[in-house]
């Protein structure tokens, strides 16, 4: 097939000037013949070649002539232009090598460009760009990680609160299957006594004192109030206890400190040894130990109280008996031999003496106590020497002489409860590490080993009352209506709790935090849900509150301690 782009012969000019004399020689033959037609035809087959007219061949013609030789082939561009020099050579001209020479350059110039551009050195403004840049991406993955961080402790809170749950399940259990066999065991007896009977056997039965009492514990809705305990004269302030059948031990306004027996459903009496109002106390196991306005702390030993003392003078668990005939529990002076209890309720008890104002505030581990005091000072007390090992001066440690008039700001309104009154107002220590809240609403921790703060957290904006922490979170309880939740790792505060109430009383777990104020209802935050419920029944503001396992113990404004299950 033909094909204008490729090689194709071309004829030689020799050859080309022959065939065309052939050809003219015939067409003179044919003209001859026919005059006429010769006329038409040479009119119309005229071609013009080197600048000479030649008639144009007929196809017969060029059919005859002979082929030319193509052994050396030759372009169709180099053939056209050996037939047509000057045609070659205009065209030369119009695509001249200039144009060649301008793109070359054009592309030369463009490639350096390029590769120079990669080996430009970046401005100060790109660099600074890329550095915000850079910036920002270490923002957003501070922000993921932290994001990640409260993601892992809420999973490790609901961790923690199932663990709980499964132990108290566990021991539900194990209560449960306790039971069981005690049924089964007095099934079989009954089975065997009534096979005896059958078998006309005289059988001898157990009297209801001879058998042996099985205390039913009764399971109570969460939430349900199942005790209350009245016998105080006036607004009890505060209360702890070590079991939920254990002991609980209340102050009240009236003056007395009051012992009751949950176990037994009995009021153990009175405990009697201040010279002033107990503003603080806490019930480990046995021991006892008492602030009061008087300046001094006591230790007391409740472990020898005799039980069957006081069981006359009880009559039913539900109101306490409060009668002037309700034995006292009295310390033993060990500084005075003459001075004997006739009673014998308590064995031992020492007195810590050293602050100069009401003891507003104590705690205490297994070898030391820690106190803190209206004389702006807290002691740390040795309970084996019985003597005080360190004091910290904490208007010193605030650098601010103007206390005072923080406090006083609060005492107008007497809505704000006792704990307005208080300077330090609550405090915790575990090893050597110790936390501090104070009127003017910030947070010290101290180290006991220096006797320095060596951190001050602030951000209440009025007298703290109450707080706790553990080994990750501290939570503070303030009169400005909030509870907040810090992370003592950073300082920084967590969450924040709003409430429409001061808060004076707090304490939590993993699982919860419960808090009570100038209000007459119980606040239960669940960390897990982040809910919030509450428990009503007191009819006044609610002072102190504690709770052991599920059982909670709240001691209110209007003489009466509540049980709650939860």
């Amino acid at each position: 097939m033909f094909s204008p782009l490729a090689a194709h012969p071309v004829y030689r000019s020799e050859s080309m000037v022959k065939a065309l004399q052939l050809m003219q020689q015939q067409q003179q033959r044919q003209n001859t013949g026919h005059p006429s037609t010769a006329l038409t035809t040479n009119t119309r087959t005229d071609l013009v070649l080197h600048g000479k007219m030649y008639a144009w061949p007929s196809s017969a013609v060029l059919l005859q002539a002979d082929i030319p030789d193509t052994s050396s082939p030759v372009s169709l561009f180099q053939g056209f232009a050996s037939a047509y020099p000057s045609l070659a050579k205009s065209s030369r001209s119009t695509s001249s090598p200039h144009t060649k020479r301008s793109r070359q350059r054009k592309k030369k110039s463009i490639q350096p460009n390029h590769k120079k551009g990669s080996n430009v050195p970046k401005s100060l403004t790109q660099i600074i760009a890329e550095r915000e840049k850079r910036a920002r991406d270490c923002d957003k993955i501070s922000m993921q990680k932290s994001s990640t961080a409260n993601e892992i402790d809420q999973i490790n809170l609901q961790i923690n609160k199932l663990l709980n749950d499964r132990k108290a399940l566990e021991e539900k259990w194990e209560k449960l299957e306790s039971k069981d066999i005690q049924l089964q065991l007095i099934i079989d007896d009954l089975n065997d006594a009534i096979l005896d009977i059958e078998d006309g056997k005289s059988i001898g039965l157990k009297s209801d004192g001879d058998s042996i009492e099985e205390e039913e514990e009764e399971e109570y809705e969460s939430g349900t109030c199942f005790k209350s305990l009245e016998g105080h004269k006036d607004d009890v302030i505060c209360v702890d206890f070590n079991h939920p059948k254990g002991m609980l031990v209340s102050s009240s306004m009236d003056g007395t400190v009051k012992a009751w027996d949950l176990y037994r459903n009995k009021c153990l009496g009175n405990i009697e040894g201040h010279q002033g109002l107990v503003r603080c106390l806490q019930l480990d196991d046995a021991r006892l130990l008492t602030g009061s306005d008087d300046s001094t702390i006591k230790y007391w030993d409740l472990s020898f109280i005799d039980a069957t003392a006081s069981s006359s003078s009880i009559s039913s668990f539900s109101v306490f008996s409060s009668a002037p005939s309700s034995p006292s529990l009295a310390p033993v002076d060990h500084n005075n031999n003459n001075n004997n209890n006739n009673n014998g309720l308590i064995t031992e008890s020492f007195t810590l003496e050293g602050h100069q104002g009401e003891i507003t505030c104590l705690f205490a581990d297994s070898n030391s106590v820690v106190s803190g005091s209206s004389d702006k000072t807290i002691k740390q007390w040795d309970l084996e020497r019985q003597e005080c090992v360190l004091t910290l001066d904490v208007l010193w440690a605030s650098g601010n002489s103007n206390s005072n008039s923080i406090v006083d700001s609060w005492l107008d309104n007497s809505s704000y409860g006792y704990a307005a009154h208080d300077f330090i107002g609550a405090l915790q220590f575990w090893n050597s590490a110790l936390a501090s809240g104070t009127s003017d609403g910030k947070i010290r921790m101290w180290d006991l080993r220096t006797g320095q703060a060596h951190r001050t957290l602030p951000g209440h904006s009025a007298p703290i009352t109450c707080l706790q922490f553990d080994e990750v979170h501290l939570v503070s309880g303030s009169l400005d209506k909030t509870i907040r939740i810090w992370d003592i790792r950073t300082g920084s505060v967590f969450d924040t709790l709003t409430y429409t109430s001061p808060v004076s009383s707090l304490q939590f777990n993993s699982g919860k935090i419960i808090s009570s104020g100038t209000s007459n209802s119980i606040d239960i935050y669940n960390r897990t849900s982040f809910q919030h419920t509450s428990l009503s029944g007191h009819r006044s503001r609610i002072n102190s509150i504690r709770f052991h396992s599920d059982v909670l113990a709240s001691a209110s404004s209007d003489n009466v301690i509540k049980l709650w299950s939860i």
